[in-house]
């Protein structure tokens, strides 16, 4: 029996692993596969083996953690301080920029980690300038330059009054309500008038023209009589509220009288005091037999100007008006008074 080959294959063998799926069974077949051209000019083989995946290993050192600078002194306390659960933990050491680095146990010491700290340059050298307007130099101005060597520095100015340049167009009117002439903001209807105490424009609520006050019939108090010594009786009492403007009275109306021949019975309208109160209004009765209206008007005994403050009620001033029948004439027969189409018109006459 021949022992000698006739012929040798040179193989390129390629190994191939084969991956299972997750939960599969592992392979357990290994194969090998040679395979030779016809013409000999290459030959080659495969060789197929079971590959299996396996489990994640142990979780790697975490990297250097920069927890702060430090000095040799602090670090060397810190040591005490320090556990396996600080690992990596690294600190900078101040005093000659190496690297601290924790390994559960102590520290590894990584010199000039940071490199070293380069000379010290020279302190800067800030000495004045100049000053320009526009671009020109302004000579009158004043830099100087304060503070010690390597600073901190301060610099200070002294700046001439600019030039006055021409005057521009005018701009646009303002606002009333903004002019430094007017005091305080407006509400809803008001005017401007001046006040003298600070010659400056104050808001306030202008009245209207008349403001009106009627007792009507009602108002006045039923039919009566007076015997022959009665002189007074008063018929109606009304207050006027004070207002935010002076004012005179106006009055308008009359009250129906009883008298008799020979008798005279007035209507007086008296400010304040029903029998001592300035009268401000009048109705002069009639000398005759049976009910006559007595009108009523304006009264002033002294003669009154424009701007005079005669009768004047003053601003903010309440005032209350009485008005009473008197018997001017006659002492023998009684009299009377009633209401029927009685009437009081009151007008409030503005003042400026």
């Amino acid at each position: 029996m021949a022992t000698d080959p006739i012929e040798t294959i040179n193989v390129d063998l390629e190994i191939i692993g084969i991956p299972q799926a997750a939960g599969m069974p592992p392979m357990t077949d290994t194969y090998l596969h040679v395979r030779r051209r016809q013409d000999g000019s290459a030959q080659q083989a495969k060789l197929g083996l079971p590959a299996y995946q396996g489990g994640p290993g142990p979780a790697g050192i975490p990297g250097a953690i920069h927890k702060g600078d430090r000095s040799t002194s602090q670090l060397v306390a810190l040591q005490s301080t320090l556990g396996v659960d600080q690992l990596n933990w690294s600190y900078r050491n101040v005093d000659n920029n190496s690297q601290y680095v924790w390994d559960g146990s102590t520290f590894v010491v990584y010199q000039n980690a940071y490199g070293a700290r380069g000379l010290v340059g020279p302190a800067p050298v800030l000495q004045p300038g100049t000053v320009k307007y526009d671009g020109v130099v302004e000579g009158d101005a004043v830099m100087e330059v304060t503070g010690p060597d390597g600073g901190p520095y301060a610099i200070h100015l002294d700046l001439p009054e600019p030039p006055q340049g021409e005057q521009g167009d005018p701009g646009p009117s303002g606002p009333i309500y903004t002019s430094v002439d007017v005091v305080g903001t407006p509400t809803e209807g008001q005017s401007l008038r001046h006040q003298t105490s600070d010659n400056k424009l104050h808001w306030y609520n202008p009245p209207t023209a008349i403001e009106e006050y009627v007792v009507p019939p009602n108002g006045f108090p039923a039919a009566f009589t007076k015997a022959s010594t009665d002189t007074r009786a008063q018929l109606v009492a009304i207050t006027i509220p004070a207002k935010t403007y002076a004012y005179r009275f106006d009055f308008a109306g009359g009250v129906d009288v009883q008298a008799k021949t020979g008798h005279q019975i007035d209507i007086e309208i008296r400010r304040d005091n029903a029998t001592s109160g300035e009268i401000v209004g009048y109705g002069k009765g009639q000398d005759g037999e049976g009910w006559r209206e007595v009108a009523l008007r304006a009264h002033s005994d002294v003669a009154i100007q424009p701007g005079s403050t005669e009768g004047v009620v003053p601003v903010n001033t309440a005032t209350t008006l009485y008005v009473t029948a008197v018997k001017k004439v006659g002492n023998l027969l009684g009299w009377g008074v009633r209401p029927d189409l009685a009437q009081l018109r009151i007008r409030l006459t503005r003042v400026v």
